[in-house]
């Protein structure tokens, strides 16, 4: 179960330190084409890309039982982070004005 804590502390200081974290201790971009996707993954759709590694770890990237919908889960984490960005400097400029 200490795994279990340092991937739930790990999450809690966000999806780039839990991607950063498993870039320095396994290969975590052997689940992707290239590094070079790996790498946007990490810049853009951090909580894609954790789901997508949890997918091909376990089970070997094949998502079909289920495994769709931490891919789900996880784009709809990543576009409500940046929509909510949005929405944020949206009420912050009408507050000003």
């Amino acid at each position: 179960m200490p795994g279990c804590c340092l991937i739930a502390l790990l999450l809690s200081l966000g999806p780039r330190a839990a991607l950063a974290f498993a870039w320095l201790l396994s290969h975590w971009y052997d689940a992707f084409e290239s590094r070079l996707v790996a790498f946007l993954g990490f810049l853009f759709l951090p909580w894609t890309s954790l789901a997508w590694m949890f997918v091909v770890f376990h089970h070997h990237g094949d998502v079909s039982g289920g495994y769709i919908l931490p891919l789900a889960a996880g784009l709809i984490l990543d576009i409500g982070t940046y929509g909510g960005t949005q929405t944020s400097r949206q009420r912050r400029i009408r507050d000003y004005d």
